[in-house]
């Protein structure tokens, strides 16, 4: 196998195009001369090593890359998985059953973003003996020459895994702790967004041995993955310097206020101590909205799964009426696999965790904006790709602009805008010390992004008449 083609072909298209999403896991591959890096943006990104040379075979670099067009996709993936016993939804993927709920014992849920279920579901299925140990995401204290604040972790304990808990909207990659996996024996479970799932499943099907190792997918329902720069924002607003930054929990819940209603908690050096700054509700400060897409990787607007839909499990937020003003927060489940169905259904009998049988339809209305983005609008944004000529990966959502709406497209094109000005307005931010120059630069294209949801003077007058006479 000729390495330097494969490397050449990944370079040419994924990395040079902007699709890298950081997953590492060509990175990852015996001989591989593809190592991680951070770029200006702070987002890990793929770059090929030329110190890293090797002539032996490897697999190709191709064929375990998310969105290399070499790679099969997520229909192919979870057919294998799980085509023989569940029937497939188009949004969702294969489907055992769907659920909401939480945690009822201990603190799982306490000290989760949610309703504590990823955390409870690991620490189960290891004191069952069903996995040595989980690979998550942990906090890490930064230094000069590795600044990042959260790496992938392999934990074999149970106050590990409980460590692990929180949701983490940082770049992270796999290459080193799939090199921890392979040097160690045991049963693995593995959490990821969707993307970084997809990949571990390529590399799977490419080395028995890690195959044979990962026996559970942990899926999170994803809206785009954030460069290391989404922290630094909220940090700088609450009083952290970027400089002094040195751990940021990205969603403290807030007595008083609706689950989608947190807070972000920031520590940091002030006058040489470690001081601890939590915010209010992030709505009252700048750069809350996340369909302004700020510091998105541009491979997000290229994926079309939403929910993980080649993990065992799926865990999201249940942004539901019925369940979105307890702060407390509850999870949506998605499951494929009938062992982690099983531990939920014991966890239930017994009173320990508590669940709500959803439809189908109620879990993708939990998600409604990220499917809105992911089908209508993914169908768009390669329409504009192929008119442009670019090459882009390959998707399961066709090109087109027929049947969307004029607004719509407005609102796809300036999404992309906003993001990609992101990240270049916050560097120049960072480069002269004033968090001003961001929000004074990207209130513009806000506003005018803000203009595009708003509903015309003459349909508010017509449905006020309308509510009038039925009165």
């Amino acid at each position: 196998m000729d390495t330097t083609i494969d490397n050449n072909q990944l370079n040419k298209t994924v990395i040079q195009g902007g699709y890298c999403i950081g997953c590492g896991v060509c990175a990852s591959l015996d001989s591989s001369s593809i190592k991680m890096k951070l770029d200006d943006s702070f987002m890990l990104q793929a770059v090929i090593d030329p110190k890293r040379k090797s002539n032996r075979p490897v697999t190709s670099v191709l064929s375990v890359c998310p969105f290399s067009d070499e790679s099969v996709s997520e229909d192919e993936i979870a057919r294998k998985l799980y085509g023989k016993d569940l029937l497939k939804d188009d949004k969702l993927g294969y489907v055992k059953n769907t659920y909401a709920g939480y945690v009822n014992e201990g603190s799982y849920r306490k000290n989760g973003s949610s309703g504590g279920l990823v955390t409870w579901i690991l620490t189960e299925l290891f004191k069952k003996g069903l996995i040595d140990g989980v690979a998550h995401i942990h906090a890490v204290e930064p230094t000069i020459e590795d600044p990042r604040l959260f790496k992938y972790h392999l934990s074999t304990s149970v106050e590990e895994i409980e460590n692990g808990a929180k949701s983490r909207y940082y770049p992270v990659e796999l290459s080193e702790i799939i090199g921890n996996i392979k040097k160690r024996k045991g049963k693995y479970a593995i959490v990821g967004l969707p993307c970084f799932i997809k990949a571990i499943r390529l590399l799977m099907l490419n080395d028995e041995l890690l195959a044979e190792q990962i026996k559970y997918c942990i899926g999170l329902v994803c809206g785009h993955l954030k460069s290391g720069n989404f922290a630094k924002m909220w940090g700088w607003q609450v009083g952290i310097h970027h400089s002094k930054l040195r751990s940021i929990d990205f969603r403290v819940k807030l007595d008083g206020y609706g689950a989608n209603e947190y807070g972000i908690a920031a520590t940091g050096l002030i006058d040489g101590k470690n001081v601890v700054k939590t915010s209010p509700p992030l709505s009252q400060l700048f750069g809350y909205n996340w369909g302004w897409g700020f510091f998105k990787y541009n491979a997000c607007d290229y994926c079309d799964d939403v929910v993980a839909e080649t993990a065992d499990v799926t865990i999201g937020d249940a942004w539901l009426p019925q369940y979105v003003n307890d702060s407390e927060g509850t999870n949506i489940v998605i499951t494929r696999d009938a062992i982690v169905d099983d531990v939920l259904q014991e966890g239930f009998d017994n009173n320990r965790i508590v669940l709500d049988e959803l439809s189908k339809e109620e879990i993708i209305a939990s998600q409604r904006s990220g499917f809105l983005h992911r089908r209508e609008g993914l169908s768009y944004r390669l329409y504009l790709a192929d008119k442009e000529k670019l090459w882009r990966p390959k998707k399961r959502i066709r090109s087109s602009d027929a049947a969307i709406k004029k607004k719509i497209k407005k609102r796809q094109r300036l999404r992309m805008l906003i993001a990609k000005q992101s990240h270049i307005v916050f560097q120049k931010a960072l480069n002269e010390n004033s968090f001003q120059i961001f929000k004074n630069e990207m209130q513009p294209l806000l506003t005018d992004y803000q203009k595009l949801y708003r509903t015309p003077l003459t349909r508010r007058i017509k449905r006020e008449i309308k509510r009038r006479l039925n009165l």
